[in-house]
């Protein structure tokens, strides 16, 4: 990898920390009305990102609550992990 695009993935990694607390509220708002749709819509957009900005994890987490949020399984647990997970990142 060249070190031009080394910096650029550096800068977009910071962003992506950056607006962590955002990506959590959208989250929080889904969970607080109950929406499966918004959530999984916010859980598959965090999955298909935090693994390219070195933020597997998150990836993860995220995948693993849309997995559920689909399926109308129990999805509180999923919910709460990736909240922390993107709770942490913002520090």
């Amino acid at each position: 990898m060249s070190a031009e695009l080394e910096m650029k993935m550096a800068q977009m990694a910071a962003r992506f920390a950056a607006r962590a607390g955002e990506h959590e509220a959208a989250l929080r708002a889904a969970i607080a009305a109950e929406d499966r749709e918004a959530m999984a819509s916010q859980a598959h957009r965090l999955a298909g990102i935090a693994g390219m900005f070195g933020q597997p994890q998150i990836g993860e987490a995220a995948a693993h609550l849309e997995d559920l949020a689909e399926a109308g399984e129990d999805y509180l647990g999923a919910a709460e992990l990736l909240s922390a997970l993107l709770r942490d990142l913002e520090t």
